[in-house]
């Protein structure tokens, strides 16, 4: 054991070659924070029988009621081997799907992680995400598969048994290591390919395909996990034991007279050794013999569970061992009168005083790196904000003042801004974006649940840097000078879905509200705080136990008030599909009976009013109210594959529109980077690869706009033969003067479409996967009506002119009017009557089409779906598949862990019918079934929500009523009642005569 002082970690952080950042990273209950302890109490920071119990690194109090870690810790350990003293840093993260965000800032600031999995779960779903988050942080990870105790006392494996799992358990690990080997490499190739065909002469003659990927000729042998690569730990943490096979070379090597070098290739794999010989060989099966791992390992640790734990205790000997632990804690008791306090009472001291605070979350610097936490200052009540940093370069000093770069900000935009360039005088500086200059006020040395002040930290550490709140909003870097580009943004594995509105419940207190909020924001990477037009504060978080933690951290922490919150805020989408072939009774439509039906009212037949003419294809054409334009619109579903493409391709839709108002703008362009040039056209040969067909010929080119918000997963297309425009080109039109006229009124048209994706017909939800075709735009009396006006304004103009000076100001003062009008910008002459100016109207007309051709159409709504992965028991199965299927979940695949009578069930479920659903699952199976919820995609209800029964079938097989449950109908209603809208529902449904009990009449 190695006892700690803060002297000797400020003498451990000047050797930076010897400095260890780690963080555990597992699937939630897999053994992190026990480890963490085991590996605390090495340093005698705790009891070494308390590790496992205590879990030190977990310092909120719902973190211990939980049993899950919520937030990332850190804490620096004392570690000697031989001569050589390390410092290392350690970082335990949560497992749980919730938190992965915490996960990400952990990796970022860590050199190498221990991946920790379960022996008997083995590979989860969330060890997979572990996994990939550590190669994209490029950092090296170590194997340690925990809980071996379990196949001992548990499932109750042989040695050979418990061999063969664990061999399982490396394959499936380095599958996936593979996967990921095998993506990059594809990755690099396909990129390499693309500079060299950007560089190929066409007249060299014909090319000859390389079919080979380039796997062959990467080397990826030091990637894998294997033992004998010293990567791989067999572990029980909450037995306090863990080895890796070089601990066992050097005693056998000592032993049995074999070499080291050649027992740590042999001692796993199948080998065996012949004692007599002296010699180890391949294991040859028929004979049975036993490998060397198997022999030399696992049967020496299965004896010392049996002796342990199976041999029985007498009486007498029960009798014996209380006697003697009465013997030494009276001596004990002897001994420490009149001392000072022993090594357990100062361990419990310790954990009943520390702070509660003390919760890190993730960000990074070039000098250093930042992430605020809350944490409790001594001596008051109050909570100030530590960032969570890590030193890439330099000495951070207590007192320096240094520069903080924000996510987006951009040296180049620093040197437009400043005249004179990174060689001006630092101390006054003109404003630049995500550009502040602070001092650091505080630096801290972490120690889990306690920071210990620090003047300076050498580079290679990690720390906490005190008063950053007014500076750093989730994460930056921090940099002495500002030429410096800041560090990629963090990238998030879970994201943020559920939503609920918050309020204070004394009104007055909104202002702490709205403070709390803030700092809530400040503390957790993943949360976000938005404030809806509606005026609704509003929490997105990333799951029910992360919304549960924010409402507490909100209440307890930041705001400290009471709070009033909403049901969950559910998204939907809006979308319209192809017309069914097949009625609810699945007959062919068209060839049945049409009955009438009582309920049906002519609202339910039509819900375009009256006027608006719809032809059979369901083209809508509407008329602006001064009959002056003329929209024929349609709406047509886009391909899933389209839809899909459009939602992946948002960041690189609101780029090209940001480009597309720059060039209308007149700005210079030519700093537009290749990348995002490749890109788009990479992007608009997936759509046209896609949309193919007679239907969407030219479709892709004649694209004018996507929406809502004109980033969304929407398109407008322009047929219209007068006036062409293009998200890829600009408008273009006949000539230049009709062109700016048409592209002023053109706006208008988009204004309308946007409007009508943001909020659809059903439930003002935004709308998903539909195409507008505008089929014809027709301006003919508009342009009649400009040349009346323009011929009315030569009259006026002649007139003036034959008038005498002495009577020039009176016809100034008469023609006033045209000349507003003739003035009057966009074109709109004598436009503004009494229904508004011209681009308003064009813009309602356009939103009222896009809605009508949606309704003349098969609506639907599309519910956002969670990705729902279960392990169970083979005796709970039958009820997590009842649970799931009260709650319209659908399960994809099952299977069973080789050698355990655990299940893998892996489900779609409705976020709609997520809440409760853990802890439903929990009580119906008495906790053997645990599920992790991950947003996954859209799907579309395939239930109609206005259905009502039309034909005979329906009519025989629903009823007159059709009061059965439809599910897409009780979500609009849901929605609807959430925002105000009217609801189609019948508040008493069969009203008859009440008779009262004392007079039957």
């Amino acid at each position: 054991m190695v006892l700690g002082s803060l002297d000797k970690m400020v003498q451990l952080q000047k050797n930076t070659a010897n400095i260890r950042n780690i963080c555990v990273l597992a699937h939630v209950d897999h053994g992190k924070t026990t480890l963490a302890d085991c590996l605390i109490s090495s340093n005698g920071i705790i009891s070494s029988r308390l590790a496992g119990k205590l879990r030190y690194m977990d310092s909120r109090e719902d973190e211990q009621i939980r049993g899950i870690t919520m937030k990332s810790s850190a804490i620096s350990l004392h570690y000697t081997e031989g001569r050589e003293e390390y410092l290392i840093n350690l970082i335990d993260s949560p497992g749980h799907v919730d938190f992965s965000s915490e996960v990400s800032t952990a990796v970022r600031i860590c050199d190498g992680c221990l991946i920790v999995v379960d022996a008997v779960e083995g590979v989860c779903p969330q060890t997979q995400a572990v996994l990939r988050q550590a190669w994209l942080e490029n950092i090296r990870p170590v194997l340690v598969i925990n809980k071996i105790d379990r196949l001992i006392v548990e499932l109750k494996f042989t040695p050979q048994e418990a061999y063969s799992h664990l061999k399982n358990i490396l394959e499936q690990i380095n599958a996936l290591t593979g996967t990921l080997f095998t993506s990059k490499v594809l990755e690099e190739r396909a990129e390499r390919e693309a500079g060299s065909q950007a560089n190929l002469d066409p007249e060299q003659g014909e090319q000859v395909y390389d079919w080979s990927a380039g796997l062959d000729d990467s080397d990826d042998s030091h990637l894998y996990f294997s033992p004998d690569q010293g990567n791989v730990v067999f572990a029980s943490a909450v037995d306090g034991w863990g080895f890796s096979i070089e601990h066992f070379a050097d005693i056998y090597s000592q032993k049995i007279g074999i070499r080291k070098e050649v027992l740590l290739k042999t001692l796993w794999g199948d080998y065996y050794v012949n004692m007599k010989a002296k010699k180890i060989m391949k294991v040859d099966q028929a004979k049975g013999k036993k490998p060397l791992f198997v022999q030399l390992i696992l049967e020496n640790i299965w004896s010392l569970y049996d002796a342990v734990l199976k041999k029985p205790l007498t009486q007498e000997e029960i009798a014996q061992r209380r006697e003697r632990a009465r013997q030494r804690h009276a001596e004990k008791r002897s001994a420490g009168q009149g001392q000072a306090p022993s090594e357990p009472t100062q361990d419990g001291s310790a954990l009943e005083t520390s702070p509660e605070g003390g919760e890190p979350k993730g960000d990074e610097q070039q000098v250093e790196s930042v992430t605020p936490k809350p944490v409790s200052q001594e001596g008051d009540s109050q909570e100030s904000f530590v960032a969570f940093a890590r030193v890439f370069s330099g000495v951070a000093r207590r007192g320096k003042k240094i520069f903080v770069l924000g996510p987006k900000y951009s040296p180049v935009e620093f040197l437009q801004r400043v005249p004179l360039g990174f060689a001006a005088p630092l101390d006054d500086l003109p404003p630049v974006p995500h550009l502040a200059r602070c001092s650091l006020d505080h630096l801290y040395l972490l120690m889990g649940r306690e920071l210990e002040a620090l003047e300076e930290v050498p580079p290679g550490n990690v720390l906490g840097i005190g008063g950053l709140q007014d500076f750093v909003l989730k994460s930056a870097t921090l940099c002495s000078s500002p030429c410096c580009p800041p560090f990629i943004p963090l990238s998030f594995e879970a994201t943020p879905i559920v939503r609920v509105a918050v309020e204070p419940k004394h009104p007055s207190e909104m202002p702490q509200l709205v403070r709390g909020m803030k700092l809530l924001n400040q503390a957790d990477p993943c949360v976000q705080v938005l404030i809806q037009e509606t005026g609704e504060h509003v929490l997105v978080t990333a799951g029910e136990v992360h919304l549960q933690r924010c409402l507490d951290d909100l209440r307890e922490r930041f705001a400290k008030i009471q709070i009033s919150v909403s049901e969950p805020i559910i998204p939907f989408r809006e979308t319209i599909t192809k017309p069914p072939k097949v009625d609810m009774v699945n007959e062919e439509i068209g060839r049945q009976q049409k009955v009438a039906v009582i309920h049906q009212t002519k609202e339910d037949q039509s819900k375009v009013p009256e006027g608006v003419p719809v032809d059979s294809d369901g083209l809508v054409t509407i008329t602006t109210p001064n009959k002056l334009a003329t929209l024929h619109v349609r709406a047509v579903p886009l391909p899933e594959e389209v839809t899909q493409i459009l939602e992946e391709n948002s960041d690189l839709i609101r780029s090209m529109e940001q480009l597309t108002s720059s060039l209308n703008e007149g700005k210079n362009t030519h700093m537009i980077h290749q990348k995002i040039q490749e890109k788009i056209w990479e992007f608009k040969g997936k759509l046209e690869q896609h949309l193919t067909g007679r239907k969407w010929r030219n479709t892709v080119d004649r694209i004018w706009s996507f929406g809502p918000r004109k980033c969304g997963p929407n398109i407008l297309v322009n047929k219209s033969e007068d006036f062409q425009s293009s998200v890829w080109t600009g408008a273009a039109g006949k000539a230049s003067k009709e062109a700016s006229r048409y592209r002023d009124l053109g706006n208008s048209i988009v204004s309308g479409f946007q409007l009508a994706t943001l909020s659809g017909p059903m439930c003002e939800e935004p709308l998903m996967g539909v195409c507008f075709v505008l089929e014809k735009w027709d301006l003919s009396k508009f342009e009649e009506q400009g040349a009346s006006d323009k011929r009315t304004q030569e009259q006026s103009d002649l007139e003036q002119e034959g008038q005498g000076e002495g009577e020039n100001q009176q016809p100034q003062s008469g023609c006033s009017e045209p000349l507003e009008k003739r003035a009057s910008p966009k074109g709109e002459p004598a436009l503004a009557d009494c229904y508004g100016p011209f681009s308003g109207q064009l813009i309602a007309a356009m939103k009222e089409a896009c809605r009508y051709a949606l309704q003349v159409k098969p609506q639907r709504l599309m519910a956002a779906m969670y990705t729902c992965d279960i392990m169970a028991t083979g005796d709970v199965l039958g009820r997590v598949y009842a649970v799931l299927s009260k709650r319209e979940g659908r399960v994809l695949q099952e299977e069973m862990k080789e050698g355990t009578d655990v299940f893998t069930i892996k489900a779609v479920l409705p976020v709609a019918e997520s809440f409760g659903f853990a802890d439903e699952i929990r009580k119906r199976t008495s906790g053997l079934a645990s599920p992790q919820l991950v947003f996954s995609h859209w799907e579309v209800i395939p239930s109609d929500p206005f259905w009502v029964p039309t034909t005979e079938e329906e009519y025989l097989h629903f009823g007159e009523k059709a009061d059965s449950e439809n599910q897409a109908r009780k979500y609009m209603n849901s929605v609807r009642k959430r925002k105000g809208l009217h609801v189609e529902e019948k508040i008493v449904e069969h009203a008859e005569k009440q008779r009262t009990l004392g007079r039957n009449k």
